[in-house]
């Protein structure tokens, strides 16, 4: 395990070092994605001496849905996460999130913005359905710069391959990434490749005899791959959030909220992402809630990537805080663009226990978008 926790570090100084063009430099108009995927996972232990309470046969579905939406003048952001655990008489347990904000930028080249938002949760550990709304105001803006990943990703095959005898200009990566941005406007996939290929044959770097079929058939690959979004950016958000309904079925205060994220990354394979957030009352020092999370994934291959993340969080209800970690890593196998294979090891220090426990995993899912 600690071989492993090595890499980490060596990765994310390689990604780092990459060459090219910078892509946090690249600013679409309009950032939209989406993702939806589900996860599955079975634990079956048949205990034959007794040593444990109960025999295991149980299995934990996770779905989950993203989108994100930024223009010049209007955004919105839409998270939610379904988990049930499954045994096999019943739904064991079942925890569910949803959140969604929209924001109003005070002026498109600028990036202070007012929110409003609304979220819900539920739990079989609650007494009922938790319903808060969200208002506020936040400075900062993230942008999609998948497509000139992606044009740095033909760039590098081509040059792999011997089709270029050096790397495209950044003129040139920016001209492809603009047309990968707006391939909506194309009538079909045909019509944006021929779009590329002049890009490419235009930069003079290309062999006698232009780009083959091979050349293009890996470029509308790369195109369509759209399981490794990749972003930069960050904002800060303050504001006030009430209560409608406590899970709990306690009274429903006004809370005061602020969160922030960050997100960086140098190269197509790589993303480094830092998400925080803390809820509390007027006493927020002796009551509220607190979460930080940062992550890193990185693509070793077509078909292997790792991704790392460390989860803390703190709550304090007039008492002693209560702290939880959470540090996990993912080997994840792809054997089809949509299918992933995922062996997770996974190391958490829950409140009052002394020890780490440490569990491994391995588990299937799928892209459904």
């Amino acid at each position: 395990m600690k071989r492993y926790l090595l890499w980490i570090p060596v990765l994310f100084v390689l990604s780092l070092g990459a060459a090219g063009m910078p892509l946090c430099n690249y600013h679409a108009p309009v950032s939209d994605l989406a993702s939806l995927g589900m996860n599955f996972s079975y634990h079956y232990y048949n205990d034959p001496y007794g040593l444990q309470d109960r025999d295991i046969n149980a299995g934990e579905l996770q779905i989950h849905y993203t989108h994100f939406y930024d223009s010049p003048d209007f955004g919105y952001d839409f998270a939610a996460k379904n988990d049930m655990t499954i045994s096999v008489l019943s739904l064991s347990s079942y925890a569910a999130n949803v959140d969604g904000s929209v924001k109003r930028y005070l002026s498109p080249d600028r990036n202070f913005f007012g929110f409003a938002g609304a979220s819900g949760k539920t739990a079989s550990s609650y007494e009922t359905v938790g319903i808060s709304v969200n208002l506020g105001l936040g400075y900062g803006r993230f942008a999609d710069v998948t497509p000139l990943a992606k044009a740095m990703e033909i760039d590098s095959y081509l040059v792999r391959r011997g089709s270029l005898s050096d790397h495209l200009s950044d003129i040139d990566l920016q001209a492809l990434a603009h047309e990968i941005d707006n391939a909506a406007t194309y009538d079909t996939t045909a019509d944006l490749l021929a779009a590329l290929q002049e890009i490419v044959e235009g930069s003079g770097l290309v062999k006698q005899g232009g780009l083959d079929a091979l050349d293009i058939s890996e470029m509308s690959e790369i195109i369509a791959d759209n399981t490794h979004s990749r972003y930069c950016g960050g904002e800060v958000r303050l504001g006030l959030s009430y209560e409608i309904i406590d899970p709990m079925g306690g009274p429903n205060d006004l809370l005061a909220t602020a969160a922030f994220n960050y997100a960086f990354t140098t190269t197509p394979k790589a993303q480094f992402l830092v998400q925080g957030s803390i809820t509390g009352s007027y006493d927020i020092a002796s009551n509220h809630e607190l979460s930080l999370t940062t992550s890193y994934d990185y693509v070793i291959s077509d078909f292997l990537s790792l991704a790392a993340a460390y989860t803390f969080s703190q709550a304090a209800y007039g008492g002693e805080p209560s702290n939880s970690h959470v540090i996990s890593l993912d080997f994840e196998f792809t054997p089809i663009k949509t299918a992933r294979i995922t062996l997770e090891v996974r190391l958490s220090h829950e409140p009052y226990y002394l020890e780490w426990s440490q569990e491994v995993r391995l588990s299937i899912g799928m892209d459904l978008l």
